[in-house]
């Protein structure tokens, strides 16, 4: 499993959103707006979808 990331708008650092999902399972799930709180900068970041991607690494198997 790969877990969803987005990046923080105020540090362009990376942030795990609490998600993780295969890859074929992320290319057609439907993810509604979210919120997650920011360890880089300490804001709540509402987001979407388009704005995530997978890191690969992260999940474990």
């Amino acid at each position: 499993m790969a877990r969803v990331m987005i990046t923080c708008p105020e540090t362009g650092k990376p942030v795990y959103t609490g998600m993780t999902f295969d890859w074929h399972a992320f290319e057609s799930v439907q993810i509604g707006e979210k919120s997650v709180p920011c360890p880089a900068c300490g804001k709540l970041h509402t987001w979407r979808r388009v704005d995530a991607y997978l890191d690969e690494d992260g999940g474990g198997a």
